[in-house]
């Protein structure tokens, strides 16, 4: 498989697609093109990318930013969300918007995030009649893109955001019912509905195109616990079991890492340091522990 980078683990750096309301207190770090020099430094082969990243949506620019990739031999995957839950992460099109931002890219692979509202209790809510009503509402959507997609060879992943349990991504895809649709997964975030995370994993594997790696750590505290980032093989879900899955019951051939640590942010080189420390471990942990290998780019 090949190594690539969820680009939210630098945002940090100004680079990260905007999320539940949080604000860089710094300016922008990192150009697109620095960015894709970092990449390189960082022994990775790939870029799964948001809006947060992209300068502005012109064509002529995409281009560019696509010719920058496929010269320095990286593959590009494309992050976007609904955001029909409304929990500000940012977003600059819709899903017509999102196809043609990828296919000036040269991108893949496009991530759907639906970011859907759900009900409490949250444990109980699973196909909810007001989740199943959102869920369609999705899937009209998808139906009418994916021929479009599918036509300049992208694929559409729905990700198991921080909104969905996986049971209701499968019975999404089998509404769309269309190759061009599969699923994203996200390692960590079944925990944010009460799902098992491996479950999560093992039940969208052979559905999805591709994911974001990411390990979280679980502190139990006094009155309760809470998640807090890690790097990839620093925290408490089973990452050598998920790549392990990935490998063996799904048609992938990336893995994308994500980190996100908690960081005081009274100290931007402080802070900036600490994203590329992480960034750097979980490289060290794919490649060393789990057996990742470099692959010749593209």
């Amino acid at each position: 498989m090949k190594l690539g980078l969820h680009t939210y683990s630098l945002n940090l750096h100004g680079i990260g697609q905007a999320w539940a309301g949080f604000t860089c207190p710094w300016p922008r770090q990192l150009s697109t093109f620095q960015l894709f020099d970092l990449i390189l430094d960082l022994d990775l082969e790939g870029v799964h990318l948001d809006d947060g990243v992209l300068e502005q949506l012109e064509p002529a620019y995409l281009e560019e930013v696509g010719s920058a990739a496929r010269e320095a031999g990286l593959y590009l995957e494309y992050n976007f969300s609904m955001d029909l839950g409304e929990f500000g992460v940012g977003v600059q099109n819709d899903l017509p918007g999102a196809i043609t931002t990828a296919r000036h890219l040269g991108a893949d692979v496009i991530k759907v995030g639906m970011d859907i509202r759900r009900p409490r209790p949250v444990a109980a809510s699973r196909f909810h009649p007001e989740i199943v009503d959102q869920l369609k509402m999705v899937a009209n959507l998808l139906k009418a893109e994916a021929p479009t997609a599918a036509e300049h060879g992208i694929r559409l992943a729905v990700e198991n955001h921080c909104d969905s349990f996986s049971e209701e991504i499968l019975w999404l895809l089998d509404r769309v019912d269309h190759p061009a649709v599969g699923a994203c997964i996200d390692t960590v975030n079944g925990l944010h509905v009460t799902e098992d995370p491996m479950t999560a994993i093992q039940n969208l594997a052979p559905r999805a195109f591709t994911n974001h790696f990411r390990d979280d750590r679980i502190e139990f505290q006094r009155w309760g616990f809470k998640l807090v980032g890690a790097a990839v093989g620093e925290g408490d879900i089973d990452m050598r079991r998920a790549y392990e899955i990935f490998r063996d019951h799904s048609c992938m051939q990336r893995i994308n890492i994500e980190t996100e640590l908690e960081t005081p942010l009274d100290d931007m080189q402080a802070a900036l340091d600490t994203e590329i420390d992480a960034i750097r471990r979980s490289v060290r942990y794919c490649r060393e522990v789990l057996g990742v290998r470099r692959q010749n780019r593209l």
